[in-house]
């Protein structure tokens, strides 16, 4: 026979070593105890109290926090063989600490910081002892005040369970092509009807989801949120760690019962329809007659460049040929005054002749 107790409430005050004890004389000849744990925390020597007394009940002892459970909570919550945590709720450690209510001298200082020194290592050597963690690990954990979720506190080794569930399932396995949309959808009705009562209680509704192949997985999920819930098949039994394909691209990713991480699908980018293979086909066709035109008018450039340094190299030789023709040709023909007579030489015709052919080639008279 099962039994529940609950500590709920700051440990010390609300809740003593006595209320604790009274809870469980309460329920008489049990088998097993479970214990729901939603405390922030408060006087450390009670709680090492509580979590003895509980330890040495001799039965199996089932912790589980709700809320919040912080502090010398944590040690009460390590009195559980079985130790489980709600989605929602948070467990928190740090290093012991006190608030003097008395005016105090150095040397009482000095003698509650060395009390306080061993209270942290005593801590730091039951955190250890019972997560089976370095003591140096706990001790940083311990120093920065953490805070740990349901998927931290795994990892660091607080929670050893997978989070109680209530809930009831009813459902069967059936390949979508044997099943039209209105059967599928009073099968999802009825999941959610029945997944509802457990015990006369309402619990949050289970999430059916279509893996690639087919297959139905359920998630404990009210918020449609699957990261830290836990996941099983239609049929109850657990789902393997592992990754699994989604039917809508996704990916779930499964770790001790739980769903630890969700990837996204990847993009693919959409086909090409022919309008716009076409329009690319012609952007490309652009591309290559505007180069082909800007290499033709490189090439023309380059070659009127050649044709200028060419005709300004002719003209300076006509040039230099006129002004020795002129000179040579000044003869006397007949009387007393000399009489200059143009002459054109050989050298100067075969220059002009030259310039001539030039021009005419760069004219494109040939």
């Amino acid at each position: 026979m099962e039994g529940k107790i609950y500590i709920d409430g700051e440990i010390g005050s609300k809740v003593t070593l006595e209320s604790v004890r009274n809870q469980v004389l309460a329920l008489g000849d049990i088998d097993v105890l479970n214990v729901d744990i939603n405390s922030g925390g408060g006087d450390v020597t009670v709680g090492y109290a509580i979590h003895d007394y509980l330890v040495g009940l001799g039965i199996p002892v089932n912790t589980k926090a709700v809320g919040i459970c912080a502090s010398i909570a944590t040690v009460i919550f390590l009195a559980g063989s079985n130790r489980s945590m709600l989605p929602n709720a948070e467990l928190m450690i740090h290093n012991p600490w006190i608030q003097p209510n008395q005016a105090m001298e150095a040397s009482d200082l000095e003698d509650l910081a060395q009390y306080m020194r061993e209270e942290e290592s005593k801590l730091a050597n039951f955190y250890s002892s019972k997560l089976g963690k370095d003591k140096e690990v706990i001790e940083g954990l311990m120093n920065v005040e953490t805070r740990m979720d349901l998927i931290q506190s795994k990892s660091v080794g607080f929670v050893n369970a997978n989070s109680i569930q209530y809930r009831a399932v009813a459902s069967i396995k059936l390949n979508d092509k044997y099943m039209n949309d209105k059967s599928t959808k009073l099968l999802k009705e009825l999941h959610a009807k029945l997944s509802k009562l457990v015990k006369g209680e309402e619990v949050p509704q289970a999430a059916d989801i279509m893996l690639a192949d087919g297959t139905v997985v359920v998630i404990d999920s009210e918020d449609g949120e699957f990261v830290g819930k836990s996941i099983s098949y239609a049929d109850g039994s657990p789902v393997e760690d592992g990754t699994y394909d989604l039917e809508d691209g996704r990916k779930l990713i499964v770790s001790e019962g739980m769903v630890s991480e969700v990837m996204e699908a990847e993009e693919v980018a959409p086909e090409d329809s022919e309008e716009v293979a076409a329009l690319k086909a012609e952007i490309e066709a652009l591309k290559a007659a505007a180069l082909e035109s800007a290499n033709a008018l490189e090439e023309s450039e380059k070659v009127n460049a050649e044709m200028k340094a060419s005709i300004e190299e002719i003209a300076i030789k006509v040039s230099a040929l006129e002004v020795e023709n002129q000179a040579m040709a000044s003869v006397t023909v007949g009387g007393k005054e000399p009489v200059k007579a143009a002459v054109k030489t050989p050298e100067v015709k075969k220059a002009e002749s030259g310039l001539a052919s030039g021009l005419a080639g760069f004219l494109n008279l040939k």
